[in-house]
Order: C-alpha cells, then structure tokens, then sequence
C-alpha cells in the first residue's frame, strides 16, 4: 500500500492486470483489510487470506492453492506481485503469449544478473567458503579469481509475472514443476521494490530521474 507517485503499489498491478485483457478473474489475497478493500473499490475480486498463509516463510503454494480452490475452472494463473510497478498491460500480454507457445510447466520473469554465483560467499566463523562448491574451476582457476564475463552470463528471477498451468500445482505440489520457460524481462520491467531504497530509486524514475 506504500505509495508510489502518489498510488498504491497494489494499484499499478491491478490496474496493469485489467489492462492487459487476458485474465477471466483478477483476484487479489491478502489478509489485510486496507488490501481487500483497494481490490473491491477497483473492481476486481478480493479474497481474504487465513493467517496461516501469511507467515514469513509461507510458500506461493500455499496462496495459490487456497486461491484456486475458491475460484474453480480455470487452467492458467499467473501470480502479479505489487512489488513490481513497472511491470505493464503489454508486459502481462507479452509473457502470457510465450507462454502459450512454450511446451513448460511454468514459467518465471528473469533478468541477467552481475552477481554470479561464483563470486558469492557463505560465513564459516572467522572464515568465508565459496556458495557454489563443485562449480569453482574456470579453467584450473577458482571462479572467484576470474573476471565476471569469463563465467557466461547467469539470470536471477524477478517479482515481475510468474505463469503456471493449473495441472502443474495439481501435479507437483508446488507452483513451478520440473520445466520452467524464462521470461526476459525488458529494461525497467523487473525493478523490485524491496526496500525503502527501492522506493527511491522507482520514485526518480516517475519523475523522470529528476
């Protein structure tokens, strides 16, 4: 509900939603009221979720098969997170279209990524060890000494749009299954607002980066 420009973040997703024109129901979860209230106001459905749902570490999952239950008949959902106000109706309309043509279970927004995995690190005590183990050799060196375009090129997903068929849930227990299709995500469509920092930067853009 924090806003951006002067409108709610769930807004940007509701309203890019409605936009797009693909989606039979626009439903939003949540199990704060001020959220449930927004969704009814923009006309769309509003389904309160059990706090069970909303811990910290609840699973897409757990949401999603909640929702699906109280909204039965459909094949394809798509999950639009209100962290990512950039996203756009042309967007929606983009991934659902490669989806649709992409033989997958799901599939999830990426964007190429500097931070290779190489070069991350795990706290051993007063030490650190490399976060991937058995991937540190680039040609007899450790990956960590080599320069990041030596590596090939690594893709971190993004809040942006994430599509899965219904069978897929059903399926597997979980909302991704074995064969995920990215989704490339252009320019400023998979900025996440994570952190007041975030907020910031996405608040400079609207404004033009002024």
């Amino acid at each position: 509900m924090v806003l951006l420009n002067g409108k709610p973040l769930l807004q940007y997703a509701i309203d890019s939603a409605k936009k797009s024109g693909v989606f039979r129901e626009i439903v939003v979860t949540s199990d704060w009221d001020r959220c449930l209230d927004l969704a009814e106001e923009s006309g769309v459905k509003a389904l309160a979720r059990p706090a069970k749902l909303c811990r910290d570490e609840s699973h897409d999952f757990e949401f999603v098969k909640h929702t699906l239950g109280k909204f039965k008949g459909f094949d394809v959902f798509a999950i639009l997170r209100p962290t990512s106000p950039f996203r756009t109706a042309e967007t929606i309309k983009r991934a659902m279209m490669i989806f649709v043509n992409t033989e997958c279970d799901s599939m999830r927004a990426v964007t190429r990524t500097p931070a290779h995995p190489r070069k991350s690190w795990v706290l051993a005590g007063e030490i650190m060890k490399p976060y991937v183990r058995n991937l540190n050799n680039v040609r007899g060196y450790p990956g960590y000494d080599m320069p990041t375009q030596a590596l090939g090129d690594v893709y971190v997903q993004n809040g942006c749009i994430h599509i899965a068929w219904v069978k897929t849930v059903e399926k597997y227990g979980n909302v991704s299954g074995k064969k995920i299709a990215p989704f490339h995500t252009k320019e400023l469509e998979g900025i996440d607002i994570n952190s007041p920092m975030d907020l910031m930067y996405a608040d400079w853009i609207m404004r033009g980066g002024k």
